[in-house]
């Protein structure tokens, strides 16, 4: 196939003869887009969108979003931002199913600067990029200079792709949380890092608890990575030695600062895979000692999960916790693991909850999950009665809750 080379005025021809988009999220997000569209939204006012932008990571505030025909995404819209905007509700794993019947005409996928041989590289996240280009007759490489070259599941070349526009804009970035960390989530990690062995393989979120738990792991060994996503925080346990020499990481998209990228630029110890491949249930089973440590908005004393509503207000999807937590629990030498502060950032309410309200979604069922740690300790679940479990998270958490928590 000729790849033709488009300019922001060809960027703009494609949107204008496409009718469904598929807009990719996380460090995956084609950012140039929004600078050339925001002077000309109409360029996107017939779009049929999927996106899988995240909340509180990739900006619903755009006009790829608020002026597009209808969109429908995975995360749900923020507060302030406006559009024709629906949310399907499903784990990370079934997005890629979604991805597929929505069958869009047109990607934009950023990839690294093509090698001698005409291949790239999915830049920072291969989550969705195979499910998306299967449909696409508009298929755009967004040629990024700045993005690293990471090996990748599969081969992808340009000539793959019918269109091409080089770009010097960043990939989004994350700050890391490093060691530098307030006292509840220092306690917390404390708390979970003696829950970890060497020779573990972990999943994390994102955030200052993962952060500060990679900072009490440095001198552990043989630790493994299988997660949806590697921030820049692993960083210290790569320079520490504390990860297995001969196992690769295994991830669907990486997100750091723009320093954290140029470090990968080149690596050989990451590997991207699809999320068909990393939150796959038969992936998953083959992984021994799995440790996953997620986070919550809270819990109940049948040890219930809710990880999406606050309040009165959805602010995050289920996401991939679902996925990782089931196989967490289900490994051999493994365990599931909520980790979340005992108090919302009022420091008034617990979140350790007698009950999960009527309203709220149980996100990881009580049967997938072991440990529960907030700064105050860890409630181990497993092998309990619904009584003892009760006690046990009561013990976890704010003393002052405590007596209002006791049946």
């Amino acid at each position: 196939m000729a790849v033709k080379q488009i300019d922001a005025l060809g960027v703009k021809q494609v949107l204008r003869d496409a009718e469904k988009l598929f807009l990719q999220g996380m460090s995956g997000e084609p950012r140039s887009l929004h600078a050339i569209v925001q002077d000309d939204p109409e360029t996107v006012s017939h779009l049929s969108v999927l996106t899988s932008f995240v909340s509180g990571i990739n900006p619903y505030d755009c006009a790829l979003i608020s002026r597009a025909a209808n969109v429908t995404g995975f995360f749900p819209l923020p507060k302030d931002a406006t559009g024709n905007y629906r949310q399907i509700i499903s784990t990370y794993f079934g997005v890629s199913d979604a991805i597929r019947a929505f069958a869009a005409d047109t990607v934009f996928i950023p990839v690294s600067r093509p090698d001698k041989d005409g291949m790239v590289t999915p830049g920072l996240s291969a989550e969705f990029v195979a499910a998306s280009l299967v449909s696409a007759s508009q298929k755009v490489a967004i040629i990024c200079p700045s993005l690293p070259v990471i090996p990748h599941d599969g081969c992808l070349y340009v000539d793959q792709f019918s269109h091409s526009y080089i770009d010097d804009t960043p990939p989004r970035s994350l700050a890391p949380t490093g060691a530098a960390v307030d006292p509840v989530t220092g306690a917390i990690a404390d708390h979970l890092a003696g829950l970890i062995c060497d020779n573990a393989t972990l999943q994390t979120g994102i955030g200052r608890v993962p952060g500060a738990l990679f900072s009490k792991l440095t001198r552990h060994r043989k630790l493994k990575i299988h997660s949806g996503l590697i921030s820049g925080d692993v960083r210290m346990l790569v320079e520490a030695g504390a990860i297995d020499p001969d196992s690769l990481m295994h991830c669907a998209t990486v997100m750091g600062s723009q320093d954290f990228y140029r470090w990968l630029d080149g690596r050989t110890d990451f590997q991207l895979y699809p999320i068909d491949h990393t939150h796959n249930p038969a992936t998953l089973a083959e992984i021994e000692g799995l440790i996953t440590v997620n986070s919550a908005i809270e819990v109940d004393l049948l040890g219930q999960v809710n990880a999406e509503k606050a309040g009165d207000r959805y602010i995050s999807a289920a996401g991939g916790l679902p996925d990782f937590s089931a196989a967490g629990h289900r490994s051999p030498g493994g365990c599931s693991i909520i980790a979340l502060p005992a108090t919302d950032a009022s420091g008034q309410r617990s979140r350790i909850v007698r009950r999960l309200s009527d309203d709220a979604p149980v996100t990881v069922p009580r049967t997938d999950v072991d440990y529960v740690v907030t700064e105050y300790g860890i409630a181990d679940l497993r092998g309990k009665t619904p009584d003892e479990r009760t006690a046990a998270l009561i013990d976890i958490a704010l003393p002052d809750a405590r007596e209002r928590l006791t049946p």
